[in-house]
């Protein structure tokens, strides 16, 4: 029988595939830091007013470890933003989500056991992440090329860009997206372990908190230590960038409320399992945004590199099911 913390840790990783095609598109038009705060103010108004109505009771290590896994979660989205918008989601997904390593290695120092399929999934995200950094480059540029100083208006490059909404094509936008992937990989990684220390801290002791409610307490410390990065990297947007017209506020919004469902989903399966087990199954959002990507939205790649891929996301799985 699946466990209910396995159930809502592959529910999280569903949740957050969607999100990261929503957000692919919407970085190549927009900042990562007007999506970035505006989705997560979405968030924190839809938890705060779940606060209002259960009103659950706090804990100060709850908060604290809680405030340091959204700072350093915050990083990893911002990371994880600009890759997509230097790269194509179908690429830097899976080098994001590899790592899910991370989890698993911190459950091997802390004395959990690795089988043998979890180390086989190690070693093949990482081969995965060498394939995809050595490939050769998409003649293709994702952003607009630039003219007289100014990004070329278009589909995926709107006005205004001149004050660094959106940064213009150049040489090696690729391969830095790769770089801003694997340091989202990073971020993301240290956030589950931060994620786990914030819900064992989550309920005072001698009290017998609802899980929802240890889960919502942690998710509202994850938003507002997530709002406080975003709102530093906003600063060097001018008003005119961060403004949220309708074509950005709709879908932050939608990100929004993707992510702080599977934030909620992905809270409490740390909350309810192992580490080494839930924090990997909901890392599998890579499979779902690069099948969409692929598929639906019909992103090609190069030959090699999507050999990289398939051998990051093999990786994935296996430490998944490990």
């Amino acid at each position: 029988m699946i466990s209910l913390g396995v159930l809502f840790a592959v529910l999280a990783s569903v949740v957050y595939g969607l999100s990261d095609v929503v957000s692919g598109t919407v970085v190549r038009r927009y900042s990562t830091a007007s999506l970035a705060l505006w989705a997560q103010v979405t968030g924190l108004l839809v938890l705060g007013a779940a606060v209002a109505v259960r009103r659950p009771e706090l804990s100060g290590p709850a908060v604290a470890w809680g405030l340091g896994a959204g700072a350093v979660g915050a990083v990893g989205v911002l990371a994880f933003y600009t890759a997509l918008q230097r790269g194509r989601t179908s690429v830097v997904t899976p080098v994001a989500g590899a790592g899910v390593i991370l989890p698993v290695l911190f459950g091997i120092l802390a004395g959990e056991s690795l089988g043998w399929r979890s180390g086989l999934g190690v070693v093949a995200a990482a081969v995965g992440i060498i394939v995809v950094a050595a490939a050769p480059e998409d003649a293709t540029p994702v952003l607009e090329p630039v003219l007289a100083g100014h990004p070329v208006p278009g589909r995926t490059q709107p006005v205004p860009t001149y004050d660094g909404c959106v940064p213009a094509a150049r040489p090696g936008s690729g391969r830095s997206s790769l770089v801003f992937a694997v340091l989202a990989a990073l971020a993301f990684g240290v956030f589950f372990i931060l994620l786990e220390q914030a819900t064992d801290g989550g309920r005072p002791s001698g009290a017998d908190q609802a899980a929802f409610d240890v889960a919502l307490v942690v998710a509202v410390a994850v938003q507002l230590g997530a709002l406080a990065v975003t709102l530093l990297a906003a600063t060097r947007h001018t008003r005119a960038c961060l403004s949220p017209g309708r074509s950005l506020a709709f879908p932050a919004i939608g990100v929004g409320l993707l992510d702080v469902g599977a934030d909620l989903l992905v809270t409490l399966a740390v909350d309810l399992g192992p580490l080494a087990v839930v924090g990997p199954l909901a890392s599998l959002d890579p499979v779902v945004a690069v099948l969409f990507a692929t598929v639906v939205l019909r992103e090609r790649v190069h030959r090699v590199t999507a050999i990289g891929v398939v051998v990051a996301l093999l990786g994935i799985v296996l430490v998944a099911t490990g």
